[in-house]
């Protein structure tokens, strides 16, 4: 389905800005489409089962432990790698020991 851009111009009026709404009405006047926009959320948000299967995903792959404890072993010694935060490093290794 396609118009010729004169048809897009005769639609838009000649019209210098065009609004959402102009294309709304060109598309279902043009190929008989009735259209409804919904506003895009900002981030997919996971499902408790999703980040489930995730974690334990992440968990099951041996160079992400390797990394983890190579982070705790560098902690033990004075070192930070991980995170500037000792809460959040500690529930990592929580997570991975569940």
């Amino acid at each position: 389905m396609s118009i010729s851009k004169e048809q897009l111009d005769h639609s838009l009026c000649g019209k210098s800005y065009v609004e959402l709404k102009d294309l709304v009405q060109l598309i279902e006047d043009n190929f008989g489409y009735s259209v409804t926009l919904q506003r895009k959320k900002e981030r997919h948000i996971l499902t408790e089962e999703q980040k489930a299967r995730i974690t334990s995903f992440i968990f099951k792959d041996e160079s992400v432990l390797s990394q983890l404890h190579q982070a705790m072993n560098d902690r033990g010694h004075g070192i930070s790698t991980y995170s500037d935060s000792e809460e959040a490093f500690a529930q990592l290794l929580k997570h991975q020991n569940d």
